[in-house]
């Protein structure tokens, strides 16, 4: 009873503590231990059923499944809010790029309202080159930016 008890307690920790592919893993592996010692039970029971002279051997034999069973649940519930969370949003190149070119953006406009010009003149070539269209768009309609790159 104790090593199923330290079982079921590793099981949990380890279960709770993981990355959301090892949390999807854990559940699954959770839920077929629970639906195997569910089975494993009925199967006791049955064969219990059918072979009257072995019924107490075969329910003791189908008692095994309980802990089986009763682990599978709990790393299942354990699992369950992680391994059932959204995947997260796998972005385009253009959208890293894109998600890039804003970063720089922003420093550009904090060098430039800080007066910071030589800065600025740096990110320009950058974002220019990992997105042209948000470099005209965005990037050069910063008032403090065109300052900048006007004082070259």
């Amino acid at each position: 009873m104790r090593r199923l008890a330290l079982l079921l307690a590793v099981s949990i920790a380890h279960s709770s503590g993981c990355t959301a592919p090892q949390a999807r893993r854990a559940h699954r592996a959770g839920e077929v231990a629970a639906e195997g010692g569910l089975v494993g039970m009925l199967a006791a029971g049955f064969a219990a059923a059918a072979i009257p002279s072995h019924d107490t051997q075969i329910m003791t034999a189908g008692l095994a499944f309980i802990p089986i069973s009763v682990v599978g649940v709990l790393v299942f519930i354990a699992t369950d809010s992680r391994a059932n969370e959204p995947a997260p949003p796998t972005l385009t190149r253009r959208e890293r790029r894109r998600a890039e070119a804003w970063e720089l953006t922003k420093q550009a406009e904090a060098a430039a309202r800080s007066a910071d010009c030589t800065q600025v003149q740096a990110i320009d070539p950058r974002v220019r080159d990992l997105d042209l269209e948000f470099h005209g768009v965005v990037f050069m309609r910063d008032i403090a930016i065109q300052r900048c790159l006007r004082a070259e």
